[in-house]
């Protein structure tokens, strides 16, 4: 994975973080890494002045301006839009996921292992690390998974968190439908549902600390977009069927 690797990193309201994730993902992995594009996901503060100081430093960081409405899946699918050609892998990311850096390179093993098409960050398999995650939010999210393992046959264990690398050819060819935090789910079902083989590895989410913002994810909010994405899902594995019938 020489230099042919994109990031995609959403933003909304991220100036305390950003200058952090991108001085990590260029010290780190230079060597792998075509571009950073950072999504500004209508922000109100400073994140826009702060990646565009880094562009005048490094020609790998790109900023995609995208006004209103915001919404993590409106701002991931400008960033998939915006992949550059020249990629054969994508990595997305939160801006605030400065403790996970180092855990990049675990991605880009499982990726490049034999016969793999890409990989996701699991917080629930063992060796991941969950540091004071909301209750609410892990009996939400276990009772999604294990919706979503019964109906589909899927046996990775953390679907929904955005730290995920992929063969660019997932990013750019399978239907991206939400428009909110959803995506999340999306990008972790869609791509093992439609055929692709995916590996999992332990990765660890802690909670925001001080001087790190505030978490833009609303649980009740967007919990009918969660189960939307259970009917796209449906949608795309009988697509999928269908046309293996007809080969």
């Amino acid at each position: 994975m020489k230099g042919n690797l994109s990031a995609v990193l959403i933003a909304h309201n991220e100036e305390e973080n950003i200058g952090g994730m991108l001085e990590g993902l260029l010290g780190n992995y230079r060597d792998e890494l075509l571009e950073i594009i950072v999504v500004n996901d209508s922000s109100t503060d400073r994140t826009s002045d702060v990646v565009r100081a880094w562009m005048g430093r490094d020609s790998k960081v790109r900023l995609i301006e995208k006004g209103r409405p915001s919404g993590a899946g409106l701002a991931l699918k400008t960033g998939f839009k915006n992949v550059s050609p020249k990629a054969d892998y994508v990595l997305t990311m939160d801006s605030d996921f400065i403790e996970n850096i180092k855990e990049v390179r675990s991605l880009i093993e499982a990726a490049e292992g034999e016969g793999s098409d890409g990989a996701i960050g699991s917080r629930y398999m063992k060796g991941g690390k969950l540091v004071n995650y909301p209750l609410a939010k892990k009996i939400m999210n276990r009772s999604f998974h294990f919706i979503v393992g019964a109906l589909f046959n899927i046996r990775q264990k953390d679907l929904t968190n955005n730290f995920k690398l992929y063969k660019a050819e997932i990013i750019r060819g399978l239907p991206w439908r939400s428009d909110d935090f959803a995506i999340n789910a999306e990008t972790g079902i869609f791509p093992i549902v439609a055929g692709y083989n995916i590996a999992e590895v332990p990765v660890s989410w802690i909670q925001r600390g001080a001087g790190m913002g505030k978490s833009k994810f609303r649980l009740f909010k967007v919990g009918w977009s969660y189960i939307k994405v259970i009917g796209y899902a449906r949608g795309l594995s009988i697509r999928k069927k269908t046309s293996r019938k007809f080969c």
